[in-house]
């Protein structure tokens, strides 16, 4: 396993970039586009892959691309994991009795679903889990706290699972559904919610459900048409996290930033 990092010169120092820009910057590398437009502390420059600089103006920024090594991207992955061979994405059927499969099983049968589970994988996507710690250090960071993060449930149809298991939640599906609180991707508290409407069935009867882990932050009311939080006061540049139904008991988070859900577990399941 190794993942490349991409950094900008900031005094003497190389800072790496956040994960979007550092997607951006490798994309452009590997289809050898040479130029591209990012953002470094809020202003606009133009990155030239070839010789990376970025430059605005008369300003140039050295850039580098890293090639972080294997035993530190190793390091940051769950103990539970087990060994991906070299790929990227790998799902994990658990085995029934578990301790793991035990503890998923309760959430999922938490509010009462007796549904039968036919299996639950653990999804296991580098890439991914490392952009969602790197949001979840900028959260406490931010939030000065570290009471970000929820485990949630999101129903899916049949065809989506291999892009979420790939690529992750897009908000771009948003609204598909009826998106009463906001352009964002939808994840409810409560797993009968989620059984009920958004999972749908395959030929064979199947549902799935992911119970993923969300950070949620600190959080307001959302509202038709969002499409990102709200500003948290009038004068301050920081916005809410996410929003939610209610605040007070909320039984649904809607998140607006694709890197602030994982789906760590995949349950299929088939009504009694």
């Amino acid at each position: 396993i190794s993942t490349v990092e991409w950094q900008y010169q900031s005094g003497r120092k190389f800072k790496p970039f956040d994960p979007f820009t550092n997607c951006d910057l490798e994309e452009a590398f590997i289809s050898q586009t040479t130029s591209v437009q990012i953002k470094i502390n809020s202003e606009v420059y133009n990155a030239d892959i070839v010789y990376k600089v970025a430059t605005r103006g008369g300003k140039r920024i050295e850039l580098k691309r890293v090639q972080l090594k294997a035993e530190k991207y190793k390091s940051s992955l769950p103990s539970n994991w087990e060994d991906m061979k070299g790929q990227s994405v790998v799902l994990i059927e658990l085995k029934a009795g578990s301790q793991e499969f035990t503890d998923v099983e309760k959430e999922f049968r938490k509010t009462g679903l007796s549904s039968n589970i036919i299996k639950i994988e653990r999804v296991q996507n580098c890439a991914l889990w490392r952009n969602y710690m790197i949001k979840k250090e900028e959260l406490e960071d931010k939030n000065k706290h570290k009471n970000n993060e929820k485990c949630l449930f999101h129903g899916t149809g049949p065809h989506t699972t291999d892009q979420i298991n790939n690529q992750g939640f897009n908000r771009s599906f948003a609204g598909m559904n009826g998106a009463m609180y906001g352009n964002g991707t939808y994840f409810a508290v409560d797993p009968c919610y989620s059984a009920k409407g958004y999972c749908k069935a395959d030929a064979n009867g199947h549902k799935r459900m992911y119970l993923a882990k969300v950070l949620v932050g600190e959080f307001t009311k959302g509202k038709k048409g969002l499409r990102t939080p709200p500003k948290r006061s009038s004068k301050g540049v920081h916005l809410y996290d996410s929003v939610t139904d209610k605040t007070k008991n909320p039984s649904m988070f809607v998140v607006f930033n694709d890197v602030q859900a994982y789906p760590e577990y995949l349950i299929t399941f088939q009504k009694k």
